[in-house]
């Protein structure tokens, strides 16, 4: 998907109010990421695990950066069929 020709279109993802307001520089724990989410902890320690949400691993506890958090939800924001159509 071409991103930039998206962006151009103004279709691009827009983050809810509740994850705007996360400060750049916090720093969040997979507890606090599961409560704002609705999943399990174990859920997020996956996505960390397995590289989809960027984090750092300190003896095992992982931490993640507000900014690296809200970049993860707007990644992984749904687009509909009909958006990824008119971008086609």
């Amino acid at each position: 998907m071409n991103y930039e020709f998206e962006k151009k279109l103004g279709l691009t993802p827009q983050l809810n109010k509740l994850f705007k307001a996360i400060p750049d520089e916090s720093v969040l724990t997979p507890e606090d990421i599961a409560e704002l989410l609705n999943r399990s902890k174990e859920t997020v320690r996956r996505w960390c695990r397995k590289g989809k949400l960027p984090s750092y691993s300190f003896g095992g506890k992982y931490t993640i950066l507000g900014n690296d958090f809200k970049k993860f939800m707007l990644d992984s924001h749904s687009r509909s069929k009909k958006k990824e159509n008119t971008i086609s």
